[in-house]
């Protein structure tokens, strides 16, 4: 079967500045789109009473981990929270790591993500979205009105731009194994890039109030 050897690992801290109770609010799109075979597949990793109780309530095959003071905090990276519950559940094989502010991810498109992961015989995936601007326009903002450039260059041709794309986090998978070798963004120089559609990140109540009314 082709997530016999698979997690499915869910990150949703409590604290969100951006749009209060996030994590609560969009827990229901993602475990709803799992088909009820693989949730005991799910750890939702959290510090949120009102989570774990709806966890226990309405999906009680997932499991829980409680996150450890460290990883709870808002300046803790991702990659923490993973290698502490990774570590917890003494997980192996490959995890795939849902962010929930995603909603709109299909079933199928994290199913073709992974057969892609498998095909290619890769140690981790993200995926790909079009750049509007190329970083070779953009500088970083200096003092006295001054700027410096972003990626350093001589060009002025848009031809001789070297092709790029953004970096997203719409679907995360990793070999347990690969993820200390991974940055805090979960990708290294062996990551391969999965082709997506741009997706909505619901970080605001303007991105969430967008969600509702798609």
């Amino acid at each position: 079967m082709l997530f016999d050897n698979t997690h499915f690992l869910i990150p949703a801290r409590r604290g969100s500045k951006g749009l209060p109770k996030k994590n609560q609010l969009l827990l229901d799109y993602t475990i709803s789109k799992i088909p009820v075979e693989y949730h005991d597949k799910i750890i939702v990793s959290t510090d949120d009473e009102y989570i774990i109780k709806k966890l226990k309530n309405d999906w009680p095959s997932c499991k829980i981990h409680l996150r450890g003071e460290n990883s709870a905090r808002d300046t803790a990276s991702t990659k923490e929270c993973l290698e502490e519950a990774i570590d917890h559940f003494s997980l192996a094989g490959d995890i795939i790591m849902l962010y929930l502010t995603y909603p709109e991810r299909s079933w199928q498109e994290i199913v073709s993500a992974y057969k892609w992961f498998i095909k290619r015989k890769a140690s981790s995936l993200l995926c790909r979205e079009p750049l509007v601007t190329l970083p070779f326009l953009c500088l970083y903002e200096l003092d006295d009105d001054r700027g410096s450039q972003i990626a350093s260059h001589d060009l002025y041709r848009r031809q001789d731009y070297p092709k790029c794309f953004k970096v997203s986090h719409v679907i995360s998978i990793f070999r347990q194994k690969e993820l200390k070798s991974l940055n805090k963004n979960l990708y290294n120089d062996n990551t391969i890039y999965y082709n997506m559609p741009p997706a909505l990140d619901v970080d605001t109540p303007e991105d969430y109030n967008k969600m509702k009314n798609d």
